[in-house]
Parts: structure tokens; sequence; C-alpha cells
């Protein structure tokens, strides 16, 4: 499994904000769909959705235009990568470090426990 990141802007009045979710999946297009799952999902528990209009997860595109309804706010899709970060070991999560570079730290941690 690989880790993509899903960036979306969202819009509320004049106001605008990127944001992105990380998400785990064997590709681009699982990696989507997945998304779009935990959104419908959120947006249920929170009971934001009037008016929600998340699209269909079995004619997803990762080229595709994407635009729903959370609350107040409209979303826009704006795209996927895959990425090489995880949550960094040192702070506890607080930055991101490569992939690689927390492999060897745990590594390293692993072998001084040894």
């Amino acid at each position: 499994m690989s880790t993509y990141r899903v960036y979306y802007k969202a819009y509320y009045r004049e106001l605008s904000e990127f944001a992105h979710t990380d998400v785990q999946a064997r590709n681009e297009l699982s990696a989507l769909r997945k998304f779009f799952k935990e959104r419908r999902s959120e947006l249920r528990e929170a009971d934001l959705l009037d008016g929600a209009e998340l699209p269909d997860t079995a004619s997803l595109d990762v080229n595709g235009e994407y635009r729903w309804w959370e609350g107040d706010w409209l979303q826009v899709y704006r795209g996927i990568e895959k990425v090489d970060a995880v949550s960094c070991p040192l702070c506890e999560g607080k930055g991101e470090v490569g992939g690689a570079v927390a492999t060897e730290f745990r590594e390293r941690l692993l072998s001084v426990a040894s």
C-alpha cells in the first residue's frame, strides 16, 4: 500500500482555504474512491448530508472535476499525488519526513534498544 495525498480547496463566501487528506491505497483511483467514501461517511455522521452531492465512487476519474458541499462550504477537488511522507517519529507527528528517513530512524532506535 502507498500513501496518496488528495488535494481540495474549500470556499465560503470570500474565504477560501487549501486542504489535503492522506489516504492509504494501492493506486490513485483506489485512493480517490476511498477518500470520497470517507467524506460521505463523515458527512452522515455530522448530519451535513443536505446538499452534499458527493460524486458516485464507481464513476470517478483522477483527472475529473468534482465539487461538493459540506455545510456552507463548497469543496473543489484539485488533484492527487503519491507521497513518500510520514509523520515525523522525532516530533511525534507534528511534521513530516520522507518514508526512507523514518525507516532509517526506526532501525537505529531498534538497534540501540537491542
